[in-house]
């Protein structure tokens, strides 16, 4: 049961357009006292422009008032733009019979007569001819006739297309009498409106509301038997129930005294033949009809009560499923639930008796009330597959309940809701809390959210939901609320370390109103959330800044006041992250103010399933549309990806991952060989620690992960979709799941026997987001396949950004480059040109470098930067392994502030340690982004150049343990040609 291709939530790629006939202009024909009674004692006009202000519609129809019926002809001839004519009875020659004709004949205007309730006046009207006029009203004053009749003639103009082709319900309201059918409209309207109201709890933003309040049911009026005959006969599928009256004439020609008495017993015996579950209440002054409406299964209202409109109001809420859904036991009629929105009908049909169940369901009640509240696609979709459909009452149980879940998803799919603590709900994927800029990450998340929604990509594959995490937006109002509130400013001037800042931000408050909807949104909260930085910068086109800022992972605890606390404490940690040393460096040297940064906040679902204490998704990754190292037969724009099992962390920091092209996920260079695939794949999974008390203030803000090693991975289920076996006896891999021995991460399951359409998914997530983007994305994603049997696995989408392209479109003629010369070479370059500003070479010292020492080079790197940057001598730095790495073993874990000065970096393997490229990494990304040359050689091996015998000869300007600077007396010919791929440094 799908309703995904029938139904955009967005309204954006809405197939049909609601309510296309509009009345923008009326032309009011009345007496001066009148007039005086609609402007100024009923404010018609104000009211018509409330109702179009509601709607979001800029035209709200104009009011253009004559004296007479001679004015109104004069007028017409002038102007031709009225979409109605309301005149009283009493306005001049030609009367107003006469004037309908001359109307309809030269204009085809509708024109809709008020007149007064007597008895003279009625007379008079029934002797006159009155094919000139469209519709007659009685008029006591009351300005809610107008509204009524706006909206009764505009139904009619749109009910065609609105009913046939967009789904919208009717309800067919059959009187004849002018002082009845002028009484119940208005009073039809407000229950209609004030359903439109209760249903709209479950549109998430104005877009949605506005489509919802279009898609109103509409009211049909005939007022002879052959019209309501033709009206049915027409709209039935559609229609919610009928009004009817009991004596009524047959034809539109007949006069009043050849009305025929029980007509309306006709109509309704000729209605419930055809659908017996249709609702019909009958109304008449004879009382004796009550009887015969009952053997009918029709209701009854006598004309003459006291409580007629109370009555009727009662009757439509109850039989035409207006209001809160009641379910109700079928022998003893007694309640056993109530929903008054989607999400606790999906509740109560998981949970409602099966007599019950099987009661609403074929009835159709479920569906009526569907429809009822505008919901046609999936109500459409819940009719359709009756019991009969299924083998058992809980197959069609949770078919139901499937099918409430994925229009809810979708529903809060590819908008971006407002927070509201009374509405929202655990189905809404993106709202904001507060005003000013939701930040870069936000706004990568919203567009993904609305674009897989345009492409429908969430249910494209089977057994597989692409959709974005539940995620909510702090905006950056509370950023600066909270610094004027705490007065935290003064950290701007002065240089404090990172544990002083984000000491006095945890030690600070938030503003109140955050706390009471952070609050409200943790009531919805039932596992752990990810608390990820946003900034104003974060993830535009020119400055990424990924990673440069922190997420923090909080545990789930059932305990409100302790999960309030915990989110609290990272949401001031991400705030205080702003102020890092790292933060401040990549600040200054992307030339952006610290002053002018701005943080949001995203809260997110964290994507997982827990198990011993630890919560983690099946694998995670990061994809990029340009493959910057292409291997084989790949191509840069078929993309690259790296997945890891667990969370990404391992991923963006530039840890040891499994890399492959999308455009050949068969052919895994890391896994090609036995040898290769116990060497290369990732040797440790991150979880998240799910005990609340493991969580701290710290600036390391993977503080609560878990680091787990391959050993400890057997009893975990995520295990069994992403790892082989070392058949150490035959010396092979083996990807049978039977198997047992040393845990291997090969992702051979998926990649090699498509398990899962990894490789398919993330080539469309990367073709989207360029084709959208118009440049090449980077995405981040996690994906849960540790799901219960009958349940799809979950693809998140957590983050796009762009990637940067500053290279120089002058290409470089590499065949009048002297090459021979070089202290540096390679063809695995990143880069933007020429530099001709670097005297300087830092480079790591071959003899006294391992694995073990790596983060004393980060060290001793920190302070030479810092000395550099003071000096103002930017420099070229080499080392082996991944620079950036998070992974001590493989490369020197520097972060920004170590290698802020660096203009080329390089990484050049020795033979103690050969690592594959950083490409993937936050790290990576923020290098490449500024402009920063980045060569990946290999010389030992034959691949690129590295005269480190020259620089060894030279006097060096420092020396350390681990790190030798030298300086050259002229700048160094520093060429990078990312569009060939090749880079150089020589003397000039």
């Amino acid at each position: 049961m799908s309703v995904h291709d029938s139904y955009r939530p967005s309204g954006g790629g809405a197939s049909h357009r609601y309510m296309k006939y509009r009345i923008q202009r009326i032309l009011l024909v009345c007496s001066s006292y009148d007039g005086y009674i609609l402007e100024e004692d009923g404010h018609i006009e104000s009211q018509i422009n409330r109702e179009y202000l509601d709607l979001n519609l800029s035209n709200p129809p104009a009011l253009t008032r004559v004296s007479s019926t001679a004015e109104a002809l004069a007028l017409l001839e002038e102007e031709r733009s009225f979409d109605l004519i309301l005149t009283m009875y009493n306005i001049g020659e030609p009367d107003v019979f006469n004037f309908g004709r001359i109307v309809r004949e030269k204009y085809g205007i509708p024109v809709a007569l008020l007149t007064s309730f007597s008895k003279d006046i009625y007379r008079r009207i029934k002797e006159q001819d009155r094919t000139g006029l469209d519709y007659i009203f009685c008029w006591h004053g009351n300005a809610d006739l107008i509204i009524a009749i706006i909206k009764l003639i505009e139904d009619s103009m749109n009910a065609a297309e609105d009913i046939e082709q967009g789904g919208v319900q009717a309800i067919l309201l059959v009187e004849d009498s002018i002082r009845f059918y002028s009484s119940y409209l208005p009073e039809l309207y407000k229950l209609l409106l004030l359903q439109n109201t209760e249903f709209l709890q479950d549109a998430y933003n104005e877009q949605q509301q506005i489509l919802r309040k279009r898609a109103r049911p509409k009211v049909l009026l005939a007022t002879n038997y052959e019209e309501a005959e033709a009206l049915y006969g027409r709209y039935k599928k559609n229609l919610l129930g009928v009004i009817s009256d009991v004596g009524f004439v047959m034809k539109a020609t007949d006069k009043p005294e050849d009305e025929r008495l029980d007509a309306g017993i006709e109509l309704c015996r000729l209605i419930k033949e055809d659908n017996p579950l249709m609702p019909v209440v009958l109304q008449s002054s004879q009382t004796d009809f009550s009887t015969v409406a009952e053997e009918l299964g029709a209701g009854f209202i006598a004309k003459n009560s006291k409580t007629l409109m109370a009555e009727l109001g009662d009757f439509i809420r109850r039989e035409f499923a207006f209001g809160d859904f009641i379910f109700k036991d079928p022998e003893t009629g007694e309640e056993v639930g109530r929903a008054k929105d989607l999400r606790q009908m999906q509740e109560m049909i998981a949970t409602i008796p099966d007599d019950a169940f099987e009661y609403h369901t074929s009835q159709n009640h479920l569906s009526k009330w569907l429809y009822s509240r505008g919901l046609f696609p999936l109500a459409a979709s819940i009719r359709q597959y009756d019991a009969s459909h299924f083998d058992t009452i809980e197959a069609h149980r949770r078919s139901i309940v499937g099918a409430i879940r994925d229009y809810r998803t979708l529903l809060g799919q590819g908008v971006i809701a407002r927070f509201d603590a009374a509405t929202y709900t655990d189905a809404i994927a993106f709202a904001r809390i507060g005003e000013g800029s939701i930040g870069g990450k936000a706004r990568g998340l919203a567009f993904m959210n609305s674009m897989l929604i345009k492409h429908h990509q969430y249910d494209k594959h089977e057994g597989v939901r692409i959709l974005i995490p539940r995620s909510v937006v702090i905006a950056t109002e509370y950023f600066d609320l909270f610094l004027q509130q705490n007065g935290l400013d003064y950290l701007l001037m002065q240089d404090y370390s990172d544990e002083e800042v984000l000491s006095e931000f945890v030690a600070s408050t938030l503003p109140e109103k955050l706390l009471s909807d952070l609050r409200a949104y943790i009531r919805t909260v039932r596992g752990p959330l990810a608390v990820r930085s946003s900034s104003k910068l974060e993830d535009s086109h020119f400055q990424p800044f990924a990673g440069v800022y922190s997420t923090y992972m909080v545990p789930y605890t059932p305990n409100e006041d302790q999960m309030l606390r915990l989110v609290m404490r990272a949401i001031k940690s991400v705030y205080a992250s702003v102020y890092f040393a790292e933060s401040k460096a990549y600040i200054q040297t992307s030339q952006n103010l610290i002053s002018e940064e701005k943080m949001a906040v995203i809260l997110q679902e964290v994507c997982g399933t827990e198990q011993n204490g630890v919560l983690m998704p099946t694998f995670s990754g990061v994809a990029r549309s340009i493959n910057c190292y292409p291997v084989g037969d790949e191509r840069a724009e078929d993309g690259v990806c790296n997945v890891a099992m667990g969370l990404g962390k391992l991923v963006v920091d530039g840890g040891r991952t499994l890399r492959f092209s999308p455009a050949y996920p068969q052919h895994v260079l890391q896994t090609s060989t036995p040898e290769l695939a116990l060497r290369e794949t990732q040797n440790e999974v991150l979880a998240l620690d799910l005990d609340p008390a493991a969580f701290r203030s710290s600036t390391d803000d993977g503080i609560n992960l878990k680091h787990l090693r391959l050993t400890e991975l057997e009893p975990l289920r995520h295990t069994r979709y992403v790892t082989s076996v070392w058949d150490r006896e035959n010396e092979r891999i083996s990807d049978s799941p039977f198997d047992r021995g040393r845990r291997v991460i090969t992702f051979n399951n998926i990649l090699k026997y498509n398990t899962f359409p990894l490789a398919q998914i993330v080539s469309d997530m990367l073709r989207l987001g360029t084709e959208e983007m118009r440049c090449p994305v980077e995405v981040e994603f996690a994906v849960n396949m540790d799901v219960k049997r009958g349940e799809e696995c979950i693809f998140n989408l957590l983050q796009i950004r762009p990637i940067i392209d500053n290279q120089d479109n002058r290409p470089l003629d590499w065949e009048q480059e002297d090459c021979s010369e070089a202290l540096i070479y390679g063809e695995q370059a990143l880069g933007i040109g020429r530099m001709n500003d670097l005297k300087h070479i830092l480079y790591v010292k071959p003899e006294t470098f391992s694995s073990l020492v790596t983060e004393r080079v980060a060290e001793e790197l920190l302070a030479i930067n810092r000395r550099m940057g003071e000096e103002k001598k930017p420099y070229i730095l080499v080392g082996p392994g991944r620079w950036g790495s998070s992974d001590p073993f493989l490369g020197v874990p520097a972060k920004w502030h170590h290698i802020s000065e660096a203009k080329v970096i390089v990484e050049c393997s020795i033979p103690s340690f050969e690592i594959e490229p950083s490409q993937g990494s936050h790290f990576f990304q923020n290098v490449t982004s500024l402009g920063v040359g980045y060569l990946t050689i290999n010389p030992h091996r034959g691949d690129g150049i590295f005269r480190r015998e020259l620089l060894d000869a030279m006097e060096a300007e420092y020396e350390g343990d681990y790190l030798r600077l030298v300086a050259f007396e002229e700048p160094l010919e520093v060429v990078i040609d990312g569009r060939s791929n090749r880079g150089m440094v020589k003397k000039s």
